[in-house]
Parts: C-alpha cells; sequence; structure tokens
C-alpha cells in the first residue's frame, strides 16, 4: 500500500504548467484599508464581523497555545455570500496580491464524482486513482497525486466497494486564513503538503445546527440567524455551546506529509498556516488535498455510537425535507397569497391612489398599475411590461418620498410579486426582465425593498434561479450572458451602498420562508 504524502513537500509552483494554467474558484476579504475599494464592498462589513466574532467566540483555540500566535485580522471564510468571489488561474493565486484582497478559500477540483461514474472511479494499491472508461475527464493533478490506499481503503482492493470516492480537491492559502466551524456530509480524509492546519474537533452534539431547510444547513445556526437575536441571547448561547464543548474537543495540528481523518458529522474549524521558513517566499503558502468519501461497511450501518444519532436523524429529516420541499413551498405560498389578498380585498384597490399634487407619479398609473395588479388572474407578457413601465416611473426621486407614498409603493410591490406565479415561464421572465432595468434608486426604495414579506422574497430570488439558463443576451460590450445573471447583478449594482441591506434582508426572508415550509411540512405528516 502506498505510504507516500500526496505531493510529498514540494511547492505549489513548481507544479506543471498543465495544473498551473487551470481556472480555479477563489473566495476573498476585502482588505478594508485599500483605498479601491467600492463602498458596496465595505458597507455590510460590521454584520460579517459579527458573524467572524461569534465563530471565534466558539472555538477552544484562544484559550490554548495553538492559536493565532500573534497573528491578527486572518480572514475568515464564513459562506460565499459573505465574500467576493472571483476565478483565476492557479498561477495567479499563488502570486496574489495580498494588499488588496485576503484569500480565505480556493478550491482546485480533482474529481469531482457523479452517481453515475462511482463505480468507475478507485483506488489502485500504490494509491494512483484508476477510472474506466480511460478517457474520462480527470484533473491534470489525478495523474499526480498518490493517495495513501492503506488509510482509505478497509481492504487493499476495495472487493465490497465498502469505500465509495466522491470528491477530490486541491486547496491553496497564499497567506494564513481560516475555516469557519461546520460540519460535512461525507467523511474527510484532509492531507497537508505544505504549511500547517489546525483542525479544532466536536462531536455532532456539541454545536447547534440552523435548520435543516437552509442553505447553509451544516453551519451553526448562531453564525447564520446570530445577528438577529439580541446580544444577551447570543452571548448565552455562546456560553451554553462551550459547555458541551468541553471535554468532547480535540484540537489537532496537521503538519506537511500529514493526514487527518475527519468522521462525517462532525464540527470542525480549520486555521491554515504558512510553513514559517518558506513563508517569505512566493507559493509558499498552506496547501492540502481532501477525500470526501462515503463508508458503507455494514458494521457502521448497524451499529450507530449514540454521539452520532442526532447527526443521522438530522440527516432524516433533512433528506424528507428535500424530497417535500416543493410540495411544502407551494403549500405555503398558496397560504400567504389568500391571507394577504383577503386581509388587503378592501384596502389596497381603494388606497392605491395618490395625487397629482406631490408629483411623483400621475393619478392614472395608479389606477392603470391596479388594473393590472388587481384585475389579472394571470399575468401577460404586456400586462408584467406596462407594470415594470409604470413602475419604473415611482422610482424617479422628482422630490422627497413621503411615508404616505411609501407604504403605497410597498403594498404594491408585495402585491404585484405575489401575483406571480413561478410554475408560468411568461411570469419568471418577465419578473427577471423587469428587475435589471436601468432605474433611479433612492435610499427609500431600499428600505421598501427590505419591508417584502418572507414570501415576496422567496418569489423574486426564485424568479432568478428559475430562469437561469432560459435565455441569453447580448450585454453593452458586445458579450453574451445569462439573462437572469445579468439581471441580479444590474439589480444590485442599481441599489449601489444599499446592496448589501437588501441582499441581506432576501437572503433571510428566504431563510424564514423555508422554516415556515419546514413548520407546515411538518404539521401536516
Amino acid at each position: 500500500a502506498s505510504k507516500e504524502p500526496v505531493f510529498s513537500t514540494m511547492s505549489v509552483d513548481s507544479l506543471p504548467s498543465k495544473v498551473l494554467d487551470k481556472i480555479i474558484t477563489v473566495q476573498c476579504v476585502p482588505n478594508v484599508n485599500h483605498k479601491s475599494l467600492h463602498p458596496a464592498e465595505l458597507s455590510d462589513d460590521k454584520i460579517r464581523q459579527k458573524a467572524r466574532d461569534i465563530d471565534e467566540k466558539l472555538s477552544m483555540l484562544s484559550n490554548t497555545s495553538s492559536g493565532n500566535d500573534g497573528e491578527e485580522n486572518i480572514p475568515t471564510f464564513m459562506g460565499q455570500e459573505d465574500q467576493v468571489t472571483t476565478c483565476m488561474t492557479f498561477r495567479e493565486l499563488v502570486t496574489i496580491d495580498e494588499h488588496t484582497h485576503h484569500v480565505s478559500a480556493s478550491q482546485l477540483p480533482i474529481l469531482d464524482v457523479d452517481e453515475m461514474e462511482q463505480e468507475s472511479i478507485s483506488l489502485n494499491v500504490d494509491g494512483k486513482l484508476n477510472h474506466q472508461p480511460a478517457n474520462l475527464e480527470l484533473s491534470p493533478l489525478a495523474s499526480l497525486i498518490r493517495l495513501p490506499s492503506y488509510l482509505l481503503l478497509g481492504n487493499p482492493r476495495n472487493e465490497s466497494k465498502d469505500v465509495v470516492i466522491q470528491n477530490i480537491n486541491l486547496w491553496h492559502a497564499p497567506q494564513s486564513c481560516c475555516t469557519n466551524v461546520h460540519y460535512d456530509d461525507h467523511d474527510n480524509l484532509l492531507i497537508v503538503t505544505n504549511g500547517v492546519k489546525i483542525v479544532e474537533l466536536c462531536p455532532p452534539g456539541c454545536i447547534q445546527a440552523s435548520g435543516v431547510y437552509s442553505t447553509h444547513a451544516n453551519h451553526p445556526k448562531l453564525l447564520r440567524r446570530g445577528n438577529m437575536q439580541p446580544e444577551e441571547d447570543i452571548q448565552r448561547d455562546i456560553q451554553s455551546t462551550l459547555k458541551r464543548k468541553q471535554g468532547s474537543t480535540h484540537i489537532v495540528t496537521v503538519a506537511a506529509g500529514e493526514a487527518l481523518y475527519i468522521p462525517l458529522g462532525w464540527w470542525h474549524r480549520v486555521v491554515s498556516k504558512c510553513d514559517q521558513h518558506d513563508a517569505s517566499r512566493r507559493g509558499h503558502g498552506c496547501t492540502a488535498i481532501n477525500v470526501w468519501f462515503d463508508y458503507h461497511h455494514p458494521s457502521r450501518q448497524s451499529n450507530v455510537p449514540d454521539h452520532m444519532s442526532v447527526f443521522h436523524l438530522r440527516q432524516c429529516s433533512r433528506r424528507y425535507f428535500e424530497l417535500n420541499k416543493d410540495y411544502a413551498t407551494a403549500l405555503l405560498l398558496e397560504d400567504k397569497k389568500q391571507t394577504y389578498f383577503l386581509e388587503n380585498e378592501e384596502i389596497l384597490p381603494k388606497d392605491m391612489k395618490i395625487t397629482t399634487e406631490e408629483n411623483l407619479i400621475h393619478r392614472r398609473d395608479w389606477i392603470g398599475i391596479n388594473r393590472i395588479v388587481f384585475k389579472y388572474e394571470l399575468l401577460d407578457d404586456e400586462s408584467i411590461n406596462t407594470f415594470g413601465l409604470l413602475y419604473r416611473r415611482c422610482l424617479t426621486p422628482t422630490q422627497h418620498s413621503t411615508s404616505e407614498h411609501d407604504n403605497k409603493l410597498y403594498c404594491l410591490l408585495e402585491a404585484f410579486l405575489l401575483r406571480i406565479q413561478l410554475g408560468n415561464t411568461t411570469h419568471v421572465a418577465g419578473l427577471v426582465n423587469m428587475m435589471w432595468s436601468e432605474v433611479s434608486v433612492a435610499i427609500w426604495f431600499a428600505e421598501i425593498l427590505c419591508k417584502l414579506s418572507p414570501e415576496a422574497c422567496y418569489i423574486l430570488t426564485q424568479a432568478w434561479e428559475r430562469h437561469a439558463g432560459v435565455k441569453t443576451i447580448v450585454d453593452d460590450n458586445g458579450e453574451t450572458q445569462d439573462e437572469a445573471e445579468l439581471s441580479y447583478r444590474r439589480f444590485f449594482f442599481n441599489l449601489e451602498t444599499y446592496s448589501n441591506e437588501v441582499r441581506n434582508h432576501l437572503l433571510n426572508g428566504v431563510e424564514e420562508f423555508y422554516h415556515q415550509a419546514w413548520v407546515k411540512l411538518s404539521s401536516v405528516v
């Protein structure tokens, strides 16, 4: 069996050109002291910093000698919506300018196996990846690595297929960084080839996870929803979490040439550090290979340890929600729509008027919008486009907005979004097209968007998601763009410095909507 490290301790900048020229996805944390950054990149920094502070307080590393060793402002990867995400070659990554951005995560996929390919990937006894058919496309790195097969395979040749490889990735950090506490759905073999990784591990029951419906279900509830709680509740939850972690937490230092097995479901927080001897040289950051795999041996299925029972129960709940999510969300959405229009049946049509003296929008325009929103059972292209034209006219800040006008515009936007049928491609395309049009944006419009109900947030974000890949258009620079992606980018670009505030409201709204859908699904079981 292979006992050699993945790359020995070779530097990433000495890898072959076919590897260094591969395009990879990189998450960065902006350097707040750099003057070239757009204010919108920094406006949400307080919210991000609060989440990072909570993550640090949940860690026991600060009480040990394995902490930051005097290093300050180490960037923490908190999830992609908290980062600046970009693509670059691996060669560009190892020479990135650390003065503008700190890299918090960079991933180069070596192998990503779907269910159809699982039977075709295996390990040889010498640690080489074996794949059938031979023309299956793999990363150039796949032929270079040697995995420790004696650790990965229960028996040398894995005849019973107990081990199924899911993903193999190369991770590189040109500077010291940290990944916030989370768990993975697969077993993980972490192999360090350069630098040092300090891993803090604890069993599933030590930390309360986000809801099973969450897009960050494998992150602590405190990190995803903690900012919405009173400070005293956050501190109380932090202290109770630390008590549960006492006596169950393991802090492991993994140096170059060493590996660590991280069981599925176990919480782990990882600090990556450059090799102190090589830190002054380009390309000598912290590099590791990780292998995500599933272990299907009968002994694991029939003998579940007590500390893993909460994780397995959670996985069953998540699976049940995923299978029934469409049913639950459709049921909840219909209830919300009926309730909204029933409660506002008398108020909305009569109050959706505005006098010409306010010089914001002509009264006949409001009447036209009322006809579109309240008289059409189904919206067609013409009605959606007409609404978009009139709606954009509302956004021209010819004078200071009034609270009465803001409330009417909010009611109008809420009512219109609830009229959208997500199963109707015409509705979805019309909404996506409307939301990326050039508009004049004032602070009061951002405030209106931040009032949208969870169901309205869900409809708006679903429109972008469902329209993705449906239509491409040519932008002002003559480049072909996905219409949904362009709509999303322009929508938030038009919001300027308020984009992060609105984006967070939409994300939290969707999270709350899924929570309500989960509660409703649980009630009908």
